[in-house]
């Protein structure tokens, strides 16, 4: 039984990754801060504190791969106090899995660690995997640190894959869970002058791309987990609104999108600022996206 080990994996993405990898015959352990007890045949929980080594390195060998999913949610206000804590949370686990990697005998055949789009956000050119053209702003300086810290592990004997994430659209948490029934209730209007541009992807193609990495022997360096061409935020919501059956939606201007971001606890960039990035690395390669464009992710995410 091949073994895969997730790093933070007891929320929304590894709780995911997990099922489909259990679905699939793996063995999978998650690598944990908290006192966890597994109710699945083929899950076990492993305590670590992300920052030492431990007992914990031991389940590194002979894996098939490791996944580090480790970071503070980036859905907080950007306090001096958040900004330490969403670095640290990033930094430390990937510096420390790059240890554990570098001591262990036999280590994992290959180590995905997960980033973010967020790394351009706000640039107003387009971005594929190729582009080097980085945002200035918290969130891409973070991501470029901790982008940095992965790469610069030394790990010769384990494949390395960055993953950037973008918003996940699903029916159980994120962006999709919080827009559906503002659309179904009328409000689902363009945010701002609605052109700034959004990159997102469908779980089930999140799930389908990291098994994809996992099949390739030697898969690249660096791959956007996103749709082939972002949407502009007035098409995105039209979108959704037809895919709710609803045909009119009250615009959020910005003034007011600034001020719910306040309340909400959140910054309001992420929802002005345009996020022009896209994938081409794996369409070359040949990953096959099901749910490619917003009119088919919402027609799957609304069926009843």
């Amino acid at each position: 039984m091949k073994k895969i080990v997730i790093a933070g994996g007891t929320g929304n993405i590894g709780k995911l990754l997990s099922e489909k990898l259990l679905e699939l015959g793996y063995q999978v352990i998650i690598l944990t801060r908290n006192n966890q007890q597994s109710q699945s045949n083929g899950l076990h929980y492993m305590k670590w504190d992300g920052e030492s080594l431990g007992q914990w390195s031991d389940v590194l060998e002979e894996a098939e791969a490791i996944i580090n999913l480790s970071g503070k949610s980036i859905q907080c206000r950007f306090t001096e106090e958040n900004k330490k804590a969403l670095l640290s949370s990033r930094i430390k686990p990937t510096h420390i899995l790059g240890e554990a990697i570098k001591q262990a005998n036999k280590g994992p055949r290959l180590w995905i660690n997960f980033s973010g789009i967020s790394i351009f956000e706000g640039v107003q050119t387009s971005n594929d995997e190729h582009s080097t053209n980085y945002a200035d702003t918290f969130l891409a300086n973070l991501t470029k640190q901790w982008e940095q810290t992965f790469f610069e592990s030394n790990t010769p004997q384990t494949n390395k894959v960055c993953l950037r994430l973008s918003p996940v659209l699903s029916k159980d948490f994120g962006m999709f869970r919080e827009l559906y029934p503002l659309a179904k209730w009328g409000l689902g209007g363009k945010v701002g002058n609605g052109e700034q541009l959004i990159s997102w992807i469908h779980e089930l193609d999140l799930v389908q791309l990291v098994l994809w990495i996992l099949d390739q022997e030697k898969p690249s360096a660096l791959y956007h987990a996103c749709v082939p061409e972002p949407a502009t935020n007035q098409h995105f919501m039209q979108d959704l609104r037809k895919a709710v059956g609803v045909s009119f939606g009250l615009p959020l201007p910005t003034v007011f999108a600034k001020v719910g971001a306040f309340f909400k606890g959140v910054e309001s960039d992420m929802l002005l600022l345009t996020n022009n990035v896209f994938t081409t690395q794996t369409i070359q390669e040949g990953f096959v996206f099901t749910y490619p464009n917003s009119i088919k992710a919402f027609k799957h995410l609304t069926k009843k």
